[in-house]
């Protein structure tokens, strides 16, 4: 028993070990094969889809190139209809001359030929091959489809075309009709183009290799076949096929493009070598090649995402034209904007949209990109869905081979708060300027009024001057303190008064200002009180807080004439960061508002620009001295408030004056450049 089982024992360990050295080897060469075979499935699938790709761009390609071959030359038809011949004479003088010209210039156009109003063909270009054409009634044509063809042109006056026909020079084809007018407008006739199918094509699509490896058709969209290369039948079934409709005149085709089997075959064979040559020694490469076509794939779809989200939801306007202006690309941006639709853009001149001002600095600056270095930078006024807005634009020549414009690239953006900025910014610094001039000339003058008085009561002490005279220098003391009390407000203007400031309720200055208020306005003009509740408190001087409402409201009565209303009201108001930035002068925080407004004649943007300038004023007849709102807008910014201004003609005008809160103390007062300099 025991020499049985020592025996036993090592030949059980030699059976493993034989059957490891098959099981391992076997399980390593089903694994490597599956491995093999999974990669073999993507690659596969990988090439399927990279035909396929190919295959659409090559379709969208020939689309393009056909699309392009017949605009170049229906746009002689486009040309010669449109007002180019004065009369039916001038017709048969010229139209023979200038349709060989054209044909000249533009290989291809089986006939050009011009149709009377009675649809009879007069003349045909070139002449020998269109004979059978010559003086055949339209109406008598065997095709019904191009009778309608020309119902179509005559009753809307575009261009159109005809489906797949018999042509009358024999072969198949489509003829296209534009009316042809005279520069009156009276109808003239026709312009009749004709392509031949086949000739079309074979200029578009002559190269060998585009023929060798795709089969291709063209058939009409009630399914009439217009074209076919279709080396082996069953092309076209293929699950590779791409088909789009090509727009030819006014109606499309469709394109059905497809990989010729031969061309598949080819690539089969090449690819099947060399899985089979390398084997599992290209394992590791293939994975790795594989690796290396996915991340390139997936690289090319993260470019084409980022892209897409990039100018899909930027701000920035980006739109590319043509050298003559019409959109060929506008970003959603540029849509939003302008409220219209990509569709309605395409194809269409920028240049009306362009506020008319700005229109012939725009065409100049779209000349300068034909020079170097073919960048400019312009500023213009456009016409959006939101009214004029100003526009920034950085545009970029795209130039060809050759060193010439072929399309421009612009990107803009809307700077209209910025315009609106240096704007108030220029307005606010004028009027510093003129106030620091009107407060020195008036500190200056006022001295000099000073020392006339002084020299003037030494005069009148004399006890030799007549009666006479001393009513004469009394009258002149009287001038003086007129002249005096301008100096005061153009002082007030330049922010040099020295204010005495407490803390007050402005409801309660208005109410006891109110009753001399009424005392200066006639009995036909009702003045309204509308106090605002709460807290009112503000820390101003009384004295000049009480000169502003009465300039305002005087102001409101010369402007409400005989009869109307004056509204007074207080209310508060919070002003934060971003509209602190259009009044530079002031800080964020609470404000006690008073506001003045009157139904009378109102203002229009040019007098709004310059009713805070001292002297500036609109009734030279009642002689106003045009201090009133210079010296309210002097004592405002002085207690670091700011004024605003609504007016529009014959609609009246609102005067807002915000003044910093006070809350029981300083602390809680907005910060501002007047408590600084105070």
């Amino acid at each position: 028993m025991f020499s049985v089982s020592t025996t036993s024992a090592p030949s059980s360990r030699r059976r493993l070990r034989l059957r490891a050295r098959i099981v391992f080897p076997v399980l390593l060469f089903l694994a490597g094969s599956a491995a093999t075979l999974h990669l073999w499935l993507i690659v596969q699938h990988n090439k399927h889809e990279r035909t396929r790709l190919e295959t659409r761009i090559t379709a969208e390609h020939v689309a393009l190139r056909l699309q392009a071959w017949v605009d170049s030359r229906t746009a002689i038809f486009q040309y010669l209809s449109n007002a180019r011949y004065r009369n039916h004479q001038a017709v048969l003088d010229h139209f023979s001359d200038d349709a060989r010209l054209f044909q000249d210039l533009y290989p291809g156009i089986q006939a050009l030929n011009y149709i009377d109003p009675q649809w009879i063909i007069r003349i045909v270009a070139p002449l020998q091959t269109n004979m059978p054409a010559l003086d055949k009634d339209l109406h008598q044509h065997p095709s019904p489809s191009v009778v309608d063809a020309l119902k179509r042109a005559e009753e809307t006056g575009e261009l159109t075309r005809t489906p797949i026909i018999d042509l009358l020079q024999g072969g198949k084809g489509f003829a296209t009709y534009k009316v042809l007018r005279a520069a009156d407008g009276t109808r003239l006739g026709f312009v009749n183009g004709v392509f031949r199918v086949r000739t079309l094509v074979d200029t578009c699509l002559a190269e060998q290799n585009l023929r060798k490896r795709f089969s291709f058709q063209f058939h009409e969209q009630d399914g009439r076949l217009a074209y076919e290369h279709v080396p082996s039948a069953s092309d076209l079934d293929s699950l590779l096929k791409a088909t789009l409709p090509v727009r030819i005149v006014d109606r499309p085709w469709i394109l059905t493009l497809a990989p010729a089997a031969a061309s598949l075959e080819a690539r089969e064979t090449t690819a099947d070598d060399a899985l089979a040559g390398a084997g599992l020694l290209l394992f590791a490469g293939l994975a790795f090649l594989l690796h290396a076509l996915l991340r390139r794939k997936e690289q090319l779809e993260e470019s084409r995402t980022k892209y897409r989200l990039l100018v899909e939801n930027q701000s920035d306007l980006v739109v590319k034209v043509d050298p003559q202006g019409r959109f060929l690309y506008v970003s959603p941006s540029y849509c939003r904007t302008f409220g219209k639709s990509e569709e309605e853009l395409l194809g269409q001149e920028f240049m009306p949209l362009i506020h008319e001002k700005d229109r012939e600095r725009t065409r100049r600056a779209m000349q300068n990109l034909h020079r170097p270095p073919h960048k400019v930078y312009l500023v213009l006024r456009a016409l959006t869905k939101d009214g004029w807005r100003w526009l920034a634009w950085l545009d970029t020549a795209i130039l060809n081979e050759n060193g010439a414009v072929e399309a421009i690239i612009g990107v803009g953006r809307d700077i209209s708060h910025q315009k609106e900025l240096e704007e108030q910014l220029f307005q606010s610094q004028k009027l510093q300027a003129i106030g620091q001039f009107a407060g020195g000339i008036a500190h200056d003058f006022n001295n000099i009024l000073q020392a006339m008085l002084a020299h003037l009561e030494f005069v009148k002490r004399e006890s030799a001057i007549s009666p006479s005279t001393r009513e004469d220098l009394e009258e002149l003391e009287k001038d003086i303190e007129r002249a005096r009390e301008l100096t005061k407000q153009l002082l007030a203007f330049g922010r040099r008064q020295k204010l005495d400031r407490i803390e007050l309720d402005l409801n309660e200055i208005i109410q006891n200002t109110t009753a001399m208020l009424r005392r200066l306005m006639p009995d036909s003009i009702y003045l309204d009180f509308q106090p605002g509740e709460g807290d009112m408190w503000v820390y101003a001087d009384r004295g000049k807080l009480e000169q502003v409402l009465v300039n305002l409201c005087v102001n409101a009565r010369d402007a409400t004439g005989q009869n109307g209303t004056i509204t007074i009201r207080t209310f508060r108001r919070h002003v934060d960061e971003a509209e602190c930035e259009n009044h530079p002068d002031i800080g964020p925080g609470d404000y006690v508002c008073m506001s003045v407004r009157d139904d009378g004649c109102g203002m229009d943007a040019e007098t709004r620009e310059h009713i805070f300038e001292p002297f500036f004023t609109t009734k030279p007849d009642q002689g106003g001295t045009g201090l009133g709102l210079a010296t309210a807008y002097g004592i405002v910014h002085q207690h670091g408030g700011f004024i605003e201004v609504e007016s529009e003609p014959d609609l009246g005008s609102t005067f807002t004056v915000c003044l910093p809160a006070a809350h029981g103390g300083l602390s809680d007062r907005p910060a501002s450049p007047a408590d600084r300099h105070s």
